[in-house]
């Protein structure tokens, strides 16, 4: 499938699996048997070999030594498993001898394959483009930093309801398509594994494993002596129960990973068991990405612990990292004004002129009014103080208030009289939606007050989307049943029983116009889903958590919402979740504003608010009110203070982002992907029917190959669309993208199969008599995928057009030229010639390979220089950032220079391959 990995050689087989070792790309592959796209690699009397020292010889015979090949030339015998790792195939020349002839449109395809992948290969978006997501500018450009450093280990600390599950799982996305990580494990809490399974999976196509007890002891009981966790390249894991199986814990951390991902970072704290695992686990981990939104000022010492994690050797002592982040906070002073376009005083403008010398000796004494008048001038020193000075390349930091296109929020609470239940039900309820007790509680709702609010409701909102989120399955099945019964709508439902598939169908149908209006979810409905296109949100029942209410309202609330959104809130007056209810609002006022540091207010006050509730203590609720939103108002005060701008304009830099947006957009418009996958389609035998724009329906009854790439959990009829747009409203909709393993797997399909490699064609002409062969070579590095060497030099397709008088015609004989003229070829008898076929065509190949062979250095030297202005100017620029900058880590610098020679090397050892070949004749028929 994949010939730049070079010759493999068989290691191990058993009843299902072979499994085959790389020398030349340094890696191992375990194919099942039944399905190995492998061919033995079989050389015959008058080929040329060589072997593993580089010694070139000619076949003069070959023997059979207890299955193993012996290769005899002048002198010399060779087996076939010393062959050399980077020996190129000529089988198309073999299948062209022997007649094994394809299709032109096969031929057609396969280059047109080459030529997309080397296209996306080599994109400086590949990896962005895969993803079902709104291009939103400041994700984008954090997912562009972080992925470009040598070895990420970054804290991403973004504000609730930013993005920072996006965010990560798109710098995977990245990473992983690039080769450059191949095992990841992420952490998380147990509430939150199913909204992580779900965002990698529908949003980024990327599969991930759960690890729990119940897997684990599952496959141990049919493979005991086998670590479960080095079975699975993608691990997604509750941190619980790593913490409280410490056989799992040493199971985890002997299987090593290439990336380590923890969320909600800010639970970790010193001398906990979870800090104790993420220490241990990342130390075995290359890279490491923790999340949380609690700003590093909320908790100095915890804020450490974090970065410890991240970098020991560079944050090895807090006292140290203490004065280091004086020094840091006179900078912040000095960049906050001159971003705010304020005036510096005597002392600000001495250390600025030490903090920025190279301006200062430019600009002279017109330095301080440049400062004030000149836009351009000012922004380049600040510029400058966030490469030289900045905290940003450990941490990446987004707030609300740097960010717009947020929507306003309008809270709507709506007391209401209970009927006559006893109040012991109405706290059964209260107790079964917050997990106070395991007990099980039957819902019946018919005559329930907040039913009878809700039909009135959505009767007066007719034509309104409306989403409904409540605790539990139970809820959800209870409420859909009173609704149905007391109004005619169309009601969807959303919960953790349902299916994937049957999930991402209700959510789409409640999407689409003439759809569902009301979508009732229980908890997992505020995980990750994007129900933008509704402003109507009632929350049946309220979470302790003021984090898990955001979470909820944050389905509504996104970056690009344009309508104001309407929280609605039903409760019972005199009962929990009035006292709930007005908690939130009156003391946070968290329905209509994102509140910073909640989690930390939350922990504070989180025991009087339960007793509260439980003993409904009206006398105290209103000092306890104040008590909030005196802690509220002291927090926000805090964080202002410490508001660190170079940290914010770090994490997003407009410009950067714009650019990668613009490529995006460009990408995406442009119909080649589009024309590729439907010629693929009729060419596997799928039925096609556009239903809208760039969206289509397949049928996949006629598939004619079993191993094409079907999108995982698609097994009948199957849309796909092309259209970001649609993508994004039809969850059930497959996107499709030059990222796509659909769209990867069908190139790797055409490619690592013989399919169009080898074909013959006839060019009807009265005037003109010739032979022709078109030949395609592909220039390709052999090398470690974690090189990631496509970004400079990808497999490169290269064309090479011969007559029979071997002259070179790939100028008057360009691709559409022969796709225009080229017909099938009823019979070609001319290859029956002894001469053609001995002579001629070896002569006309020789001088394709040569006419190819003139284009390597051209091509190698552009690589270079591409490496060379990518990564060379950047190490330059580190070694002079890291006399002033300490955040500059040594280990940082000497791994890009160590990765420029390896890419050197690389790139200089690039060989040619002939990959496909096309016998022409010209003339009369």
């Amino acid at each position: 499938m994949e010939p730049e990995l070079g010759l493999g050689i068989v290691k191990q087989i058993d009843n299902r699996f072979v499994e085959i070792h790389f020398p030349a790309s340094e890696c191992e592959y375990k194919y099942a048997i039944a399905s190995a796209p492998l061919k033995r690699v079989e050389f015959r009397a008058g080929d040329t070999v060589k072997s593993r020292d580089g010694k070139s010889f000619t076949i003069k015979s070959t023997s059979d030594e207890d299955g193993i090949i012996i290769y005899q030339g002048e002198n010399v015998e060779l087996p076939e498993s010393e062959l050399n790792d980077f020996l190129s195939f000529t089988t198309p020349l073999d299948r062209l001898m022997n007649g094994f002839i394809d299709k032109n449109r096969d031929f057609n395809l396969r280059y047109r394959s080459l030529i997309n992948q080397y296209q996306t290969r080599k994109s400086a978006i590949r990896g962005f483009i895969g993803g079902r997501i709104d291009l939103i500018p400041h994700q984008l450009y954090v997912v562009h930093e972080v992925a470009s450093l040598p070895i990420p280990r970054v804290l991403l600390s973004d504000e609730t309801g930013l993005g920072k599950t996006i965010e990560v799982c798109l710098v995977l996305h990245r990473l992983l398509i690039n080769g450059r990580i191949n095992r990841v494990l992420i952490l998380v809490p147990h509430s939150l594994v199913h909204q992580w399974f779900v965002e990698l999976l529908r949003r980024f196509n990327l599969i991930f494993r759960i690890f729990d007890e119940e897997y684990c002891e599952s496959f141990e009981s049919s493979n005991p002596a086998t670590n479960p966790f080095l079975d699975d390249q993608l691990g997604l894991c509750n941190i619980d129960f790593l913490t409280t199986h410490p056989k799992r814990t040493k199971q985890a951390i002997a299987a090593g990973w290439d990336m380590l991902v923890i969320d909600e970072a800010h639970h970790l704290t010193e001398k906990s068991p979870e800090y104790d695992l993420a220490k241990k686990l990342s130390a075995v981990s290359k890279g490491l990405m923790l999340l949380t939104a609690t700003p590093e000022q909320l908790g100095h010492r915890s804020h450490f612990a974090r970065l410890h994690l991240l970098d020991p050797a560079r944050y090895p002592d807090f006292n140290l990292f203490e004065r280091e982040e004086n020094l840091y906070q006179e900078v912040t002073i000095i960049a906050n004004k001159l971003v705010e376009s304020g005036k510096l005083n005597k002392s600000e403008y001495q250390k600025l002129t030490i903090l920025s010398p190279q301006y200062f000796a430019k600009a002279g004494e017109s330095f301080a009014v440049d400062l004030q008048k000149k836009a351009d001038f000012r922004n380049q020193v600040i510029e400058d103080l966030l490469d030289r000075h900045g905290t940003g390349r450990a941490v990446y930091r987004n707030t609300r208030a740097t960010m717009t296109g947020f929507p306003k929020r309008e809270a709507l609470l709506i007391p209401l009289q209970a009927n006559d239940e006893s109040p012991e039900y109405q706290r059964n309820e209260f107790e079964a939606d917050q997990d106070f007790n395991q007990k099980k509680i039957k819902y019946n709702y018919s005559n329930d007050p907040r039913i009878n609010w809700l039909v009135q409701f959505l009767k007066k909102q007719k034509y309104k989307k409306v989403l409904l989120i409540c605790h539990s399955i139970e809820k959800v099945k209870a409420i859909e049943e009173a609704l149905r019964s007391q109004v005619n709508v169309n009601i969807a439902i959303f919960h953790e029983e349902l299916t994937l598939i049957r999930r991402d169908r209700n959510a789409s149908w409640f999407a689409e116009k003439n759809g569902a209006q009301i979508l009732v979810c229980s908890e997992i409905g505020s995980e990750g889903r994007n129900f933008q296109f509704s402003h109507h949100l009632v929350l049946f029942d309220l979470p302790l958590d003021p984090e898990l209410l955001e979470q909820r309202i944050g389905r509504l609330d996104r970056i690009g919402q344009k309508e104001t959104i309407f929280i609605y809130v039903p409760y019972f007056t005199g009962r929990e979740y009035e006292i709930l209810a007005r908690w939130y609002h009156e003391g946070l006022n968290a329905f209509e504003e994102n509140v910073p540091g909640v989690y930390q207010i939350f922990q504070n006050v989180s025991g009087e608010l339960k007793e509260l509730i439980v003993n409904k203590q009206s006398s105290r609720f209103e000092k306890f009110l104040q008590e909030t939103r005196k802690q509220k108002s002291g927090i926000a005060q805090k964080l202002k203070k410490g508001r660190d701008r170079l940290l914010e304009l770090n994490s997003f830099r407009p410009k950067i982002a714009e650019n990668l947006i613009r490529e995006i957009k460009t990408v995406d418009r442009k119909r080649a992907l589009e024309k590729f996958m439907l010629d693929v389609f009729s060419l596997y035998g799928i039925r096609h029917d556009a239903i809208f724009d760039r969206t289509y329906k397949l049928k996949l009854s006629l598939l004619s190959n079993p191993e094409f790439p079907l999108p995982v959990l698609k097994h009948d009829d199957l849309t796909v669309t092309f259209d970001r747009t649609t993508a994004l409203s039809h969850e059930y909709i497959e996107f499709l993208t030059w990222d796509h393993p659909m769209v990867i797997g069908v190139m790797d399909l055409i490619l690592g199969s013989e399919k169009g490699n080898c074909t013959v064609a006839v060019w009807p002409d009265e005037e003109t008599q010739e032979i022709l062969l078109e030949a395609i070579f592909v220039l390709e590095c052999v090398a470690p995928k974690s090189l990631y060497v496509d970004r400079f030099l990808p497999p490169t397709p290269v064309r090479v057009v011969v007559n029979h008088l071997l002259q070179d015609c790939r100028e008057t004989h360009p691709v559409e030229v022969l796709a225009k003229h080229l017909q099938k070829s009823k019979e070609m008898r001319v290859l029956d010639n002894p001469e053609v076929r001995q002579e001629l065509i070896p002569k006309m190949l020789n001088q394709c390979k040569k006419l190819a062979e003139k284009n390597v250095p051209g091509i190698i030297k552009d690589g270079l220089h591409l490496m060379d202005a990518s990564l060379a100017k950047e190490v330059a620029r580190l070694v002079e950032l890291r006399k002033v900058n300490k955040n500059i880590k040594q280990e940082e610098i000497s791994i890009c220079e160590k990765e420029i020679d390896a890419l050197r090397e690389a790139i200089l050892s690039a060989r040619l391959r002939l990959d496909a070949l096309r016998f022409i004749t010209r003339g009369k028929l």
